[in-house]
């Protein structure tokens, strides 16, 4: 399904957005919650399509399990059911074969998993025999994917010996591995971080309270977004600046284009400083929170003359090559996104003079979000495969259709 936006009239001077719950957040209090025999209770678990996913998976009373699209899924899993006694072939979308998995494996293996490859070594599907662990010493690089040292650290307590992680190289999405630690410690689990070295002592997950799941940081800065390019002022409901997400950093990496965010009690207020000037040119390292990339580029490309990105190496092993695609759609606006080198871009913005836009989202959610906001300054622009957002954002165009105009239309 095809989705055509506008410029919508807003009837009211703020609006009222409903955003998810936190996917990253739901994804890791599953896997601690299946490997504690369910033994507490979370409230408010992600609708997107990664989470349904992952819970179908640690339901299933087969073996045969395929995971889709859910990269975090796939990485919790492999780790996961190394230590479910059977054995189980996690397959995986196609797109999925080509993003690395094989410093997670090796990092398992040494533990003691067994783990092999049914297709290119590296890379998934993978069929694993799950068994007890002894865990202790390992090592395991940084700088691909935080989600690999994630997988290893909510596996850990249930290791014979707990483990003592070494992180080798820089650790990319730095925030989400502490999002990981804090989470196992209000379990009543023991980590302890010291620079790079990080230690889980054997132990369960226990707690006596339920634990509620944010709403979803990342999502918001599809409307910081539409704030920046001269939206109304919105209000997102129940999102808290105090957070245990990196993507928190949405609030300050917005105001570098003018958008004010004020604490209330049950939301955040977010609009546009009426006397904020405008510069020439931003310079900013995103390592820590790649996925906020696509939606602040996209906005920025419209605001700045010049930006300059560093930390985009991951956003090529993501649902797509998400540095081609944003290049390859903004050069329909006429701007050009210039690679650096793999790890940085810079981006030659101007105003849009284009009257109509059509975006291919490459099956990529964020991609399809980042766009969206764009109507606020093309006449029209059109969505394809928008369905695509149910992976993180389900009712996306639901809640978007209080700021702009939309229009379904088949394929």
């Amino acid at each position: 399904m095809n989705i055509a936006l506008q410029k919508g009239k807003v009837n009211s001077a703020v609006i009222a957005v409903e955003l998810p719950s936190s996917k990253s957040i739901s994804n890791r209090l599953l896997i601690a919650q299946a490997l504690s025999k369910k033994t507490f209770k979370i409230i408010g678990i992600s609708e997107a399509e990664d989470t349904r996913i992952l819970c179908q998976a640690l339901d299933a009373e087969h073996n045969e399990l395929n995971i889709g699209m859910a990269g975090t899924a796939y990485r919790f899993l492999t780790a996961y059911l190394s230590l479910m006694e059977g054995e189980y072939c996690l397959k995986c979308h196609e797109r999925m074969q080509e993003r690395p998995i094989g410093n997670l494996v090796e990092a398992l293996q040494k533990l003691g998993a067994e783990i092999s490859y049914t297709g290119m070594e590296g890379y998934p599907p993978l069929k694993i025999k799950g068994q007890t662990l002894n865990g202790g010493q390992v090592e395991l690089k940084g700088n691909v994917s935080s989600q690999f040292i994630s997988a290893l650290l909510l596996i850990a307590p249930y290791l014979r010996e707990g483990i003592q992680l070494k992180i080798k190289d820089a650790l990319v999405s730095a925030p989400y591995v502490d999002m990981t630690i804090q989470l196992m410690q209000r379990l009543n689990v023991i980590v302890r971080r010291e620079d790079e070295q990080i230690t889980v002592l054997s132990g369960k997950y226990a707690t006596k309270e339920a634990i509620q799941v944010e709403r979803d940081w990342s999502s918001a800065a599809f409307f910081y977004a539409y704030v920046a390019l001269g939206g109304s002022a919105i209000e997102l409901k129940g999102l808290q600046r105090n957070s245990i997400q990196g993507d928190a950093f949405c609030a300050q990496l917005f105001k570098l284009l003018g958008v004010e965010t004020t604490q209330l009690p049950d939301c955040l207020l977010v609009e546009l400083d009426p006397n904020f000037e405008t510069p020439k040119e931003i310079e900013i390292d995103l390592t820590d929170t790649p996925d906020l990339i696509p939606a602040f580029i996209v906005c920025a490309s419209q605001i700045v003359q010049r930006l300059h990105i560093k930390g985009v190496k991951t956003l090529r092993i993501k649902e797509s090559d998400r540095v081609q695609a944003l290049k390859n759609e903004l050069e329909k606006l006429n701007i050009e996104l210039i690679e650096i080198d793999d790890n940085a871009i810079r981006v030659i913005g101007q105003r849009s003079s284009v009257k109509s836009l059509i975006v291919d989202v490459y099956n990529d959610h964020r991609i399809a979000m980042a766009f969206a906001p764009l109507c606020q300054v093309v006449d029209e622009v059109l969505i394809k495969d928008s369905e695509v957002v149910k992976k993180s954002y389900p009712n996306f165009w639901e809640e978007f259709s209080k700021v702009a105009i939309l229009m379904k239309m088949t394929s």
